[in-house]
């Protein structure tokens, strides 16, 4: 139920970004009526939040990439969009980073940047440990600098892991809740 309210909230200011956007004159800016071209980012400067190599971050990332690709919205991967101009890899990117290379695709405008951070967090009580996960992230209007819509998304429930469970099992057990 979750995800089906954070997908019709996501779908819903993307679709209020692009008649936001057409009243802005851009020449490489989605045209009136058209969907916007979308970019899922992930902001993990934080030391907080989950890095942006780690498993439990790409499969949000797919996740939100999936959920916005049905509902019709055009997404592009910021790998294949980035190739040439950037180097790959980069972990604990700044805001300031994220917003730059947003603009500076020049392989198809990007309109949208949907930028999220993944929040795991542990609470041990000594037998086990329970452990929740939070995903918050924005819309952000490129061009403009004008911010869309935010989202939060916490898992519904704690899951149970034994106190011996080590990093690679706690990010394996994230993943399959965030």
């Amino acid at each position: 139920m979750k995800r089906i309210l954070m997908t019709l909230f996501i779908a819903g200011l993307v679709t209020g970004c692009a008649a936001q956007g057409s009243n802005v004159r851009y020449t490489d800016a989605a045209p009136a009526g058209d969907q916007p071209n979308i970019l899922v980012m992930g902001e993990d400067s934080d030391r907080d939040t989950v890095p942006r190599n780690g498993r439990v971050f790409k499969r949000v990332l797919d996740a939100l990439a999936e959920e916005m690709n049905g509902e019709g919205f055009k997404v592009y991967d910021e790998a294949a969009a980035t190739v040439e101009n950037f180097t790959q890899g980069r972990n604990r990117r700044t805001d300031a980073e994220i917003i730059d290379i947003a603009r500076s695709v020049r392989s198809v405008p990007i309109d949208v940047a949907v930028i999220f951070s993944i929040y795991p967090g542990t609470q041990d009580r000594g037998y086990a440990r329970k452990l929740r996960v939070r995903i918050s992230g924005r819309l952000l209007n490129v061009r403009s600098g004008q911010r869309l819509g935010n989202f939060e998304v916490n898992s519904p429930s704690s899951t149970t892991v034994a106190s011996d469970c080590d990093r690679d099992c706690e990010l394996e057990r994230v993943g399959s809740e965030a």
